[in-house]
């Protein structure tokens, strides 16, 4: 018999918007997302491990930040 486990990075999406993109330097839509590993068994998620972390992601350029990123003033 085979057995399939390991580890696998879940994400959930938890709102959309516009913001400032660092990198871009343009106002941007992004995707606040929740991260977090968990132990599959035949891809079954069965235990977390550790903690969700949250991130924003832009859309055009696939840059992540942390959520503080969505009060920066942009640039002048």
């Amino acid at each position: 018999m085979i057995l399939f486990f390991g580890t696998r990075v879940r994400r959930r999406v938890l709102g959309s918007g516009t913001f400032h993109c660092p990198y871009c330097f343009q106002p941007r839509t992004y995707e606040q997302a929740e991260t977090r590993s968990w132990i599959h068994v035949f891809w079954i998620p069965l235990i977390p491990l550790g903690g969700a972390q949250e991130e924003v992601q832009c859309t055009v350029c696939g840059g992540r930040w942390a959520p503080a990123v969505l009060q920066a003033e942009p640039l002048a």
